[in-house]
């Protein structure tokens, strides 16, 4: 059970952490990267999942 936690906590940390990132990039790194501000938090979600 503690693992589960320290995993769930971690994917949440990635999260929050992404997002802030993706929020704080210029709309030009955005576009090269091909993400829209609509979807940057689907975006920091899919990440999460990865980590």
């Amino acid at each position: 059970m503690l693992y589960e936690l320290q995993h769930r906590f971690a994917r949440w940390l990635a999260y929050r952490k992404t997002l802030a990132s993706l929020r704080q990039a210029p709309d030009s790194t955005l576009a090269d990267a091909g993400i829209s501000r609509e979807e940057i938090r689907e975006c920091a979600r899919q990440a999460s999942l990865r980590h």
